[in-house]
């Protein structure tokens, strides 16, 4: 229920990667399917957690993606304002975001820069005593550049800079974590975050005549040593490695993908909301092309992630719940005479504990929650360059957390007192995302 370190982690690994149904959809011919509604959904699950998290585990090197089927050189700006309004029992949260996006599709090369001004605020007294706190700043600008290498096999390498404020003091943290449960989309997680480097490299091997390749990737990452006092989400050097399996059809494709990490950092004094250790993450994905004459495709995407090897568990300064999280979506783009309708419909659920012993007392928190989410746009083409996609999306969920202490006695057994507190989760958003590509 207060998990936003937790969340930051996810959405910051994934800052500087493509959305997984970018990578669905470039694996079959480009010809296929309006570039239009593609970009449209594209962005559109480029906006959503589940997304970003699946775009940090899945395969981006399938045959094609991200590159352009044509010689010629594509480029694309998208700008997507969005309004978000969220309740977590009774705390209120509003968020003001603007998503922007360059990119260039080359023959063999693909570049792209991503950054997102934000604003966020709560009006929960329960921050300091005040009655709102808020929290302006800028995502990381990120960027990548993806090579392809032989026919299928590709180099990436991205970064980031530090977003703006660079770190969060307790006052910003605990504003974001009254709300901040990890199955709740906010640009705000993107606030915090440390800059980054990494580099990463996919082998990808044909298998028989059938549309089967296994790929097999391999990467690392570097996150500089932050300074300062605040608190910030620091993960040092992480090493990440995965194996995947696909299998493309006429007018289908199927995959799933297997990926661990395993990140190197310490705890900067307390004061750092990473955990330590490394991840587990299995994904599977489907995307099916629908229609008479195939424009329209319909993808689904399901995904499990485990933190393995926590290095700091306890610290005295944080109690961070760790656990499961996973998450089930369903999108598609439907064409429907001169504009393509874009549904979405995503359930996320968590379950997380941690613990800390300050002067002889153990607290333990224990956590869990879900949020399911319905999101529809519709997407209009204004000429042969320009598309326009207004959006709403609806959530609702429940949050619940179980606090536990501890207390020593000289003679007989410790004390134990105990509390549950269940919260529902309401909300929803409102878009319009602009596209202009050539």
């Amino acid at each position: 229920m207060r998990s936003f370190a937790r969340r930051t982690r996810f959405c910051t690994s994934a800052a500087v990667m493509a959305a997984l149904v970018f990578v669905c959809g470039e694996v079959l011919p480009a010809q296929a399917r309006p570039v239009p509604a593609a970009d449209t959904l594209n962005a559109k699950a480029r906006d959503s957690l589940i997304a970003a998290i699946l775009a940090d585990t899945t395969d981006t090197v399938d045959v094609g993606s991200p590159f352009g089927a044509g010689r010629a050189v594509r480029q694309s700006i998208t700008i997507r304002p969005t309004l978000r309004r969220y309740s977590v029992g009774a705390v209120n949260a509003s968020e003001e975001g603007a998503y922007s996006n360059w990119t260039v599709r080359l023959p063999r090369a693909a570049i792209r820069l991503d950054l997102t001004p934000v604003s966020y605020t709560t009006d929960t007294s329960l921050v300091s005593g005040r009655p709102r706190v808020g929290v302006n700043g800028m995502s990381p600008v990120s960027a990548r550049l993806d090579l392809r290498l032989r026919s299928a096999d590709t180099l990436r390498v991205y970064g980031q800079s530090t977003s703006f404020p660079g770190a969060l003091s307790s006052t910003q943290t605990q504003a974001l974590g009254s709300i901040g449960t990890s199955t709740i989309d906010l640009d705000a997680a993107g606030l915090g975050v440390a800059a980054r480097i990494g580099t990463r490299y996919t082998l990808t091997q044909p298998i028989g005549e059938d549309g089967v390749t296994l790929s097999v990737r391999g990467g690392i990452e570097y996150d500089p040593k932050p300074s300062g006092r605040e608190a910030i989400s620091w993960r040092g050097t992480t090493l990440r490695a995965g194996v995947g399996v696909n299998r493309s059809l006429d007018d289908a494709m199927l995959g799933a993908s297997v990926e661990v990490t395993r990140s190197i950092s310490d705890s900067l004094g307390g004061r750092n909301l990473f955990p330590g250790g490394g991840s587990l993450t299995l994904e599977g994905r489907a995307l099916r092309f629908v229609g008479a004459d195939g424009t329209g495709f319909v993808s689904a995407n399901a995904f499990y992630s485990r933190p393995i090897n926590i290095e700091r568990p306890d610290q005295p300064t944080r109690l961070i719940p760790i656990g499961d999280f996973m998450a089930l979506t369903v999108s598609g783009a439907l064409p429907v005479r001169t504009v393509t309708v874009i549904p979405s419909v995503s359930l996320l659920r968590e379950s997380s504990k941690a613990s800390a012993v300050v002067t002889g007392q153990t607290t333990g928190l224990t956590a869990s929650g879900y949020t399911a989410t319905a999101s529809l746009g519709v997407s209009v083409a204004l000429g042969r360059f320009v598309t326009v996609t207004p959006e709403v999306g609806g959530a609702f969920g429940n949050v619940s957390q179980t606090v536990s202490s501890s207390f020593p006695r000289r003679i007989g057994r410790p004390i134990v007192r105990s509390q549950t507190y269940t919260d529902p989760i309401r909300g929803g958003w409102v878009a319009l995302e602009l596209n202009v590509s050539r």
